[in-house]
């Protein structure tokens, strides 16, 4: 019949026209992310961190860049874990070879700048800005 694939078409079509929007009036509402969302910023937990550099060696970009300090009891602290957004892939292989599970993606996925300068960020430093948060609240 002529006209098949037109009507077909129109008919679906109709339904997404009459049917459910899904929409939402972005920076006032904004969609949950799923569990699988690998992006934004590394959550370092540095109490469970063990300083072992297996998520700098295991980045196919070197977009991490890290400093441990070892203490008198041979333990390492990490000092500085700085991640260069500007470089990563977000391809997860940096929490994927955590053998502590102390890195983690968080769900913000807004990270335009104006300013290269602005895509490094110092996941140790952020960590301890969110302790102290905590600790005043």
């Amino acid at each position: 019949m002529f006209g098949k694939g037109l009507l077909q078409g129109l008919s679906v079509t109709g339904k997404h026209f009459f049917g459910h929007k899904e929409t939402v009036c972005y920076p006032e509402e904004r969609l949950p992310m799923t569990g699988a969302f690998r992006g934004g910023h590394l959550v370092l937990d540095d109490e469970k961190c063990i300083g072992c550099r297996l998520c700098a060696l295991s980045c196919p970009n070197a977009a991490l860049q890290l400093e441990a300090r070892t203490d008198e009891k041979k333990k390492r602290h990490m000092m500085r874990y700085a991640h260069d957004l500007g470089r990563c892939m977000y391809c997860s292989l940096c929490c994927e070879a955590c053998p502590a599970k102390a890195l983690s993606w968080d769900k913000k996925f807004e990270q335009a700048s104006w300013q290269k300068g602005d895509m490094c960020y110092d996941a140790v430093q952020e960590a301890r800005e969110r302790s102290e948060r905590a600790w005043m609240a």
